[in-house]
């Protein structure tokens, strides 16, 4: 997972998934946004402050004591209840829903090869649920110190991308149960093994200039020809 999500549907859409006949309206004034990189705060879906909410939090972790932030959760850690996961995995469970990401792929074997981006979504269409972890608690800054990362599974393969990794995407059913902070953290552990399979997606190469996260046009997640010559071998 290169960490680049897309979330073009609107906050209800997402809800509406999980919970056919929502209670409460759930409106956002940024609308949608087609490439959406770490640093920045995308959708999020939690109860970490009792109710359910959607809202936006910051899309990547910086643990104390660490210089490194982390934008992304591998699944191995989190089921050895290694550090730093092993912090958040009873009480910053949330979600991140998405219409999609992106990978690239390398077009040759030179060193520096150029690269064509994926665009990697649901084959129905449906929104996709990435399970995540958050360091965020009510009254906190959303901010690096309480942001966020999402859960990899690095043993699942990565279709298109040079990596062996891509994002937890739990089925809905599967999702609410997670989410609610009276599900005992140990099954909650154990629905993270249960993700979406390969069979799940489907892909479609992207014009290049998604590799710059400014780049929001609807028209980024919009297939493209790529010449027989270039085309990556599955």
């Amino acid at each position: 997972m290169c960490g680049r999500i897309v979330q073009k549907s609107g906050p209800l859409d997402y809800v509406e998934r999980i919970f056919p006949n929502p209670r409460r309206l759930f409106a956002d004034p940024a609308g949608p946004r087609y490439n959406i990189p770490p640093g920045t705060r995308p959708l999020t879906m939690h109860h970490l402050a009792g109710d359910f909410e959607v809202d936006r939090q910051w899309w990547t972790w910086r643990p104390s004591g660490s210089k490194y932030p982390m934008n992304c959760a591998r699944l191995d850690k989190i089921l050895g209840n290694k550090w730093p996961w092993k912090m958040l995995t009873g009480h910053g469970r949330i979600l991140v829903p998405a219409d999609g990401w992106y990978e690239w792929k390398p077009l040759t074997d030179e060193p520096k090869p150029p690269k064509q981006p994926y665009f990697i979504h649901e084959a129905d269409g449906e929104p996709l649920y990435f399970a995540a972890l958050s360091n965020w608690r009510p009254g906190a800054e959303k901010n690096a110190a309480h942001g966020f990362a999402i859960v990899t599974n690095d043993a699942a393969g990565g279709m298109i991308d040079v990596h062996d990794r891509r994002p937890v995407a739990l089925p809905p059913d599967l999702a609410i149960q997670r989410m609610d902070p009276e599900f005992p953290t140990a099954q909650a552990l154990a629905l993270l093994e249960h993700g979406l399979p390969e069979t799940a997606f489907t892909w479609h190469p992207v014009r290049q200039e998604v590799g710059n996260s400014k780049y929001q046009m609807p028209n980024a997640i919009e297939p493209i020809t790529v010449p027989s010559t270039d085309a990556p071998a599955f």
